[in-house]
């Protein structure tokens, strides 16, 4: 089975951007794996109650199994979160947004006056 997460859903023919680095990807997903496990680890707890465990190695095996269930589903495409952040790295920045600067010629005609 492919991963959710493939280097090709980031090509796109249209704007021919290459496929971002697998070192992204593997660290989107790594994000997005801790990220979800420390969700599960909260509605775990909310589930169980608010006592606290009085036997630690109780609390060791759940936190492994929620590491290994988090590290899956982010593996798998998890909640999409991995996917938004590389198409957000990818982007290419727009000139007068995302704190580019307008070339010269392009700000002359943001004043209204498309003639200069």
């Amino acid at each position: 089975m492919a991963s959710a997460i493939s280097a090709q859903s980031y090509v796109s023919a249209a704007d021919g951007q290459a496929a971002p680095a697998p070192k992204l990807v593997k660290a989107a997903r790594e994000f997005e794996a801790i990220l979800l496990q420390s969700w599960l680890e909260k509605m775990n707890k909310s589930c169980l109650g608010t006592e606290e465990s009085q036997d630690p190695a109780h609390d060791t095996v759940s936190s492994l199994g929620t590491h290994a269930i988090a590290t899956a589903l982010a593996a798998r495409g998890g909640i999409g979160i991995a996917d938004m952040i590389l198409r957000q790295l990818q982007r290419k920045p727009q000139p007068g947004r995302d704190g580019e600067p307008v070339p010269p010629e392009a700000a002359a005609n943001l004043d209204g006056d498309p003639g200069r």
